[in-house]
């Protein structure tokens, strides 16, 4: 089967977590023998419209215009849309607050449409199929799928280090929780906390018991997590999945987190051997839901 995949970034050369896990997806399809094409928004979007095939709709957040989405769907092009975090819904995306309020956003108004004549909805935790149920309640009779970040577990797991101390990854950004870390760091001075992926305010100082290391290359994480006892991880909205906490988890540490991250809120989350399966099959559960569902359509 042909496909066309649609996303805001390069999937193939950019390395964030979204477009990783877009990757193993895409190389999966190609594996199963699908023939698989990338549009971003700076290619000819009439080919979009070429032939019948099937549109994968991902991690789209500003590139794509409504409009667009509203002619696939007067086209009757099958779409599949998979959700890596609450855009197009909030405009938010990590800050999505989850309010009485978002029941009635204007982008809701204009989205919906689009969402209910989709063939397929994937959503990466059941926290997050949740999060989108509270704006969107018309979507839970729409056929789903809950699939967790792809992670080979070989490339996480306990090499026996001595551990000491905490480690978060990205924390200090606001869209990961940076106000909830640093209560944290300030209520167990005695806890030496190791932060990932830099300071984004800078002249802010950190609590002392805060050392901030940058940027770690991917080859270097599991070692790191290894060398500490704890991930934290304190979000202050609803977090898809959050895969550095199921790398952490994978690699040995225990977790410091909260009902807003979405890898905790599946009931499998409870053993390194479950969490391993489970997001070790990712992209066999992903596009055999697709297969399926295109299949009938």
């Amino acid at each position: 089967m042909r496909f066309t995949w649609m996303q805001d970034l390069d999937l193939m050369s950019l390395g964030g977590g979204a477009q990783l896990t877009d990757r193993v997806h895409f190389v999966e399809g190609i594996r199963r023998g699908h023939d698989m094409s990338i549009i971003t928004p700076q290619a000819d979007l009439d080919n979009l419209f070429a032939d019948d095939s099937p549109v994968i709709v991902s991690n789209i957040m500003a590139g794509f215009r409504v409009g667009l989405f509203q002619q696939l769907v007067e086209k009757k092009k099958s779409c599949v849309w998979f959700f890596h975090n609450h855009q197009p819904l909030c405009k938010y995306r990590l800050f999505y607050p989850m309010l009485e309020k978002c029941k009635s956003c204007y982008r809701r108004e204009n989205w919906l449409p689009i969402f209910l004549e989709a063939k397929l909805l994937i959503w990466l935790s059941p926290l997050h199929r949740e999060s989108w149920l509270w704006a969107c309640p018309e979507l839970e009779q729409k056929p789903y799928a809950i699939v967790p970040s792809p992670i080979d577990s070989s490339q996480f797991h306990d090499m026996k280090l001595p551990r000491e101390g905490v480690v978060c990854v990205t924390s200090l950004f606001e869209f990961k929780g940076r106000g909830n870390v640093l209560h944290w760091a300030e209520e167990h001075p005695d806890q030496k906390i190791t932060c990932v992926g830099g300071n984004p305010i800078p002249g802010e100082p950190l609590p002392p018991n805060c050392h901030e290391v940058g940027q770690v290359p991917p080859w270097r994480m599991n070692e790191l997590y290894n060398e500490h006892k704890a991930f934290l991880h304190l979000p202050g909205t609803p977090q898809p999945f959050d895969r550095t906490v199921a790398e952490a988890y994978l690699a040995g540490c225990e977790i410091i987190g909260n009902k807003l991250i979405g890898a905790l809120s599946y009931d499998w989350f409870r053993s390194r051997e479950k969490v391993a399966e489970h997001c070790g099959s990712s992209s066999k559960l992903f596009w055999g839901k697709i297969e399926e569902v295109l299949e009938h359509a």
